[in-house]
């Protein structure tokens, strides 16, 4: 297990931005959701979620782009397939780590 998390990217290994890759992974690909549903529906603090938005996007793990909704314009957010690729890696060490697996 030790020599394996080697291998994961450990900017990614904070609550919100695992909870932000998770809530992302789940759209199809190619969708994307707005910043206030991402808020509203993780129930994060605007500073702790643009934080870790920011810090996603400079991995290459989250993209973003701007979008026009009923006249507003909206940051609209996805997942990369890196950030996907990335995210398995995670799900597989944890599920590892949790099993005992190793140790």
């Amino acid at each position: 297990l030790a020599d394996e998390s080697n291998a994961l990217n450990s900017k990614i290994f904070s609550l919100p931005r695992l909870l932000l890759l998770s809530a992302l992974d789940e759209l199809p690909e190619g969708d994307g959701i707005t910043y206030r549903e991402l808020r509203d529906g993780l129930k994060m603090r605007d500073g702790i979620l643009f934080t870790n938005l920011e810090t996603l996007k400079k991995t290459g793990y989250v993209r973003s782009r701007k979008i026009r909704v009923e006249g507003e314009e909206l940051t609209e957010y996805s997942v990369t397939r890196d950030g996907r690729e990335e995210l398995k890696k995670v799900k597989a060490w944890f599920a590892d780590w949790a099993g005992g697996k190793n140790g």
